[in-house]
């Protein structure tokens, strides 16, 4: 596997670029702007002398000179006078020859240590003076900028020197920052390294420097655990009610082929193959509705057709036996043509636990279903939503299925309770699909 950094180690690796640039930059911008200053001044000098010289001796005769200093204002060994060379013959040693120069060509001229460590700037110009016209060569004194330039360069590497402590010291605290912000994230990390895959329970904020960002994660992690939580309960209620809606009718089915056994009377034997029926076509029913809330909705599925009184009178009846013994009423009531897109197990099995869980709260009163184009009402005059006894909890567990049908077809499920109006119970709310 990939070796991944730490973010203590990215904090390093960037700051050490950022640091890098830093000092380049620092370093690049004083040497660049020294050479500029310089040749800048010497440029200026060049100038200001050359001018000074076109005036001062227009007018006078140079024969015979080999060479004239221009006036400075302060004298010094490393600040000599500039001047103007009219006999190449007296030119320093080391000197370029001016006759390889061309008019106004300027030059830096630096001697080696050996020399004495001189400097200077150089300029081939036409003179005039007393009528005539000379070639001469201005030469400037570059010395003193070039010491006061090494007198710089070490104030520099002073200045270099404080922002590398600078640099070190905030390098110290970015790691500092970065280790308080990334431990709280290390120890969250390995807390959930070191839960168990059953333990769903919420996590706590880690000890340390809690970010937004952190607890944002933290609260996220949890809420995802929720949703696992939640759904490992619906699923654990939706393997009880499957079990049970499959156990029921193969006790059916069990007891009708032990009474078949020790019967011979055809009467008998006939009522017992109505029951074996009734049971396999209601585990049918259920696995094909199971099986299809696995796959995609395909267009024959929603092919459109109308409920019938009869189909809800018989959906309803298969569950009469759950109001044995009990002083209840029930009848259904259609509105309209209502037409819906469903296949006929799936809307059996949807409308049946509704009507089940119905059946096996109320104790006593009615039930009543009313169906219209808009969807189906399921009331009942039970104890309600917050008084359910503990014999209704089973079926109740046939809602999630419910529900999960309704999704599936794009319908909506609701239970609300019925003494918000004022009376006992609570009604069952199927709503149809609104048709574009």
């Amino acid at each position: 596997m990939k070796s991944v950094p730490s973010a203590k180690r990215l904090t390093f690796f960037y700051f050490s670029i950022v640091a890098i640039a830093l000092v380049t930059i620092h370093a690049s911008v004083f040497e660049f702007t020294t050479e500029d200053i310089e040749h800048l001044y010497g440029n200026n000098r060049l100038m200001a002398n050359e001018a000074f010289a076109l005036r001062e001796f227009a007018d006078k005769d140079l024969t015979g000179l080999d060479k004239i200093e221009l006036p400075t204002e302060e004298l010094s060994d490393v600040n000599t006078p500039p001047v103007i060379y009219l006999n190449w013959q007296v030119l320093p040693e080391g000197f370029p020859d001016p006759t390889e120069m061309t008019l106004n060509e300027q030059r830096e001229l630096k001697f080696s240590p050996a020399l004495g460590e001189r400097a200077y700037f150089l300029k081939l110009i036409e003179l005039p003076a007393g009528g005539e016209s000379y070639q001469a060569l201005l030469v400037i004194d570059n010395t003193l900028y070039e010491f006061s330039e090494g007198q710089l360069l070490g104030a520099h590497a002073k200045q270099l020197a404080v922002s590398l402590l600078l640099l070190i010291i905030s390098l110290f605290v970015v790691m500092k920052i970065a280790d308080r912000l990334t431990r709280p994230i290390s120890r969250f990390a390995n807390t959930l390294s070191e839960r168990s895959p059953d333990d769903l329970e919420p996590v706590e904020v880690p000890p340390g420097t809690a970010t937004r960002e952190l607890l944002k994660m933290v609260e996220t992690f949890n809420d995802y655990q929720t949703r696992i939580r939640d759904l490992l309960e619906r699923e654990r209620a939706f393997n009880r009610y499957t079990s049970h809606e499959l156990r029921t009718p193969l006790m059916v089915m069990k007891g009708a082929i032990t009474l078949l056994g020790e019967s011979k009377d055809e009467a008998f034997i006939n009522k017992q193959r109505i029951r074996l029926e009734k049971a396999t076509g209601e585990i049918s029913e259920f696995i094909e509705t199971l099986l299809s809330l696995t796959k995609a909705v395909e267009g024959a599925e929603l092919t459109p057709r109308t409920l019938s009184e009869a189909e809800l009178q018989n959906i309803v009846s298969n569950h009469q036996h759950l109001l044995n013994n009990k002083p209840v009423k029930w009848w259904v009531q259609v509105e309209g043509k209502p037409v819906i897109r469903m296949p006929e197990a799936a809307f059996h099995i949807l409308l049946g636990n509704v009507v089940k869980n119905a059946f096996a709260c109320v104790e006593q009163g009615v039930v009543n279903v009313v169906v219209d184009s808009k969807g189906i009402q399921v009331c009942d005059t039970g104890p309600g939503l917050y008084g359910k006894s503990a014999a209704s909890e089973g079926f109740g567990l046939g809602l999630l299925l419910v529900r999960d049908i309704c999704h599936r077809y794009g319908w909506s499920f609701e239970l609300t309770d019925n003494s918000t109006y004022g009376s006992s119970g609570c009604t069952a709310v199927i709503g149809f699909p609104v048709e574009d």
